[in-house]
């Protein structure tokens, strides 16, 4: 089994000022999966609604803003003619709140998330984690443990280092192989073996980060697999996004 199809979803962007004052952005990503197996799988759930339209990410983060209606979850769903309850299966990488923020669409699904079992013990207790934003009554979290195969050609891999237990995804694309790195290497300079340091304030564990990346860039290379960064914008801008399919 393979050829999954897979669509990026385009539900935002976060910024900040470099030192001369100008702005730099990235994008918040959420990715949708039409599985060969028949699952329609959600990955991650963008900006919390709150955040359309205001300029910075508070109160969850001092960082710029550039979230639009049309970059809400629920919108770019229906662009695909999908609602909250034609999902299958929720995949959590991380509950960061560009990450979870619409979790609540799923509120009494009843619908599956999977998401590393250190992370979630992570995540509701340590206040870097809004739990209002994930502990969604009506979500059913199934902790895993490690590499987990969803089906044949789609896999979620450990990534530690910008969170405890954060994880990224293999992806067995009907065009080609795809690593979903999502915040294991954010920015395209994050996948230079740089000092440690180099990752910058967002990742607390800097070492485990350099080993992260390093795991994801040996798969690329050993499968010829595409890896798409979290929050690069140059990267994003030549990617086709939802309602096409990744090509």
């Amino acid at each position: 089994m393979g050829g999954h199809e897979l669509y990026l979803l385009h539900l935002g962007r976060l910024g900040w000022l470099d030192e001369t004052g100008e702005k730099h952005y990235g994008q918040v990503p959420g990715y949708l999966i039409r599985a060969a197996g028949g699952q329609t799988i959600l990955v991650d759930t963008g900006n919390p609604a709150a955040l359309i339209g205001e300029e910075t990410a508070a109160p969850w983060s001092p960082l710029l803003n550039d979230t639009r209606p049309e970059d809400d979850l629920a919108r770019r769903l229906a662009e695909l003619d999908l609602a909250p309850g034609d999902i299958d299966l929720l995949v959590s990488t991380h509950f960061d709140f560009d990450h979870c923020g619409r979790h609540e669409l799923f509120a009494g699904s009843g619908i599956a998330s999977l998401v590393q079992r250190d992370h979630l013990e992570f995540a509701r207790a340590d206040p870097r984690c809004d739990t209002a934003l994930f502990d969604v009554a009506g979500i059913d979290y199934e902790a895993v443990d490690g590499e987990t195969e969803i089906e044949p050609g789609l896999r979620l891999i450990p990534t530690p280092g910008h969170v405890v237990g954060h994880q990224s995804l293999f992806v067995e694309t009907a065009d080609g192989p795809v690593v979903l790195a999502i915040d294991a290497i954010a920015l395209s300079e994050h996948a230079e073996p740089v000092d440690p340091a180099g990752f910058g304030p967002w990742y607390p564990d800097p070492e485990e980060a350099a080993r992260s990346r390093d795991r994801l860039l040996a798969l690329a290379e050993e499968t010829g697999a595409i890896v798409l960064f979290g929050h690069d914008e140059p990267q994003w801008e030549t990617l086709p996004k939802s309602r096409e399919p990744f090509r």
